[in-house]
């Protein structure tokens, strides 16, 4: 019996090593690497405090049906995310569409990424697409990214709202990266 019970703990011991060794990680944008879950939380906010929304003829499009049309307006700042086992600091970049009723409310969509320095080079590391409704120019969205380089295999999910009040250009946000494999 106490030959068994033995046995069953070095089983046990050996299953939980395997664990702790197996754990994923995810990196931080910096390229560091932790220890961390394959499912991180992570919040934090964004802005477009680079290149802001420039409501200028070449991005807006008066239409027939009395809507105010915008096609590829591009916008730039700064993210910053943190959660556990990732830190992410970089720049986001939008190219923004949408149709804006006269009180400047309707859908936006467009293309996004997230560029961030890595050891001393800009380099890209999620891109995406988002959705948001935006009522008097103030916006509430989700925003769907896969990874690149470093964050290959990752997805980052997440949900932002403006912060106000009124139209700031500056955001909260929430949401999740799930890393699909380890890569260590």
């Amino acid at each position: 019996m106490k030959a068994t019970a033995k046995k069953h703990l070095i089983i046990l011991a050996g299953l939980s090593l395997a664990l702790l060794i197996s754990l994923p990680s995810l990196s931080s944008a910096d390229g560091r690497r932790d220890r961390g879950p394959r499912k991180a939380a992570v919040t934090g906010g964004f802005g477009w405090n680079i290149v802001a929304p420039a409501f200028t003829p070449q991005f807006l499009f008066a239409g027939t049906d009395g809507d105010t049309h915008i096609r590829h307006m591009p916008l730039v700042g700064n993210i910053n995310l943190t959660g556990r086992g990732v830190t992410l600091n970089g720049k986001i970049t939008g190219d923004l569409n949408g149709e804006l009723d006269p009180t400047f409310s309707g859908p936006l969509w467009g293309e996004c990424s997230i560029t961030a320095m890595i050891d001393g080079v800009k380099t890209l590391i999620f891109e995406g697409r988002f959705t948001a409704d935006a009522v008097g120019l103030v916006s509430i969205g989700k925003i769907k990214m896969d990874g690149r380089g470093r964050y290959e295999g990752a997805t980052l999910e997440l949900t932002f709202e403006e912060i106000g009040p009124g139209n700031t250009d500056t955001y909260n946000c929430k949401g999740h990266l799930t890393r699909d494999h380890d890569d260590d």
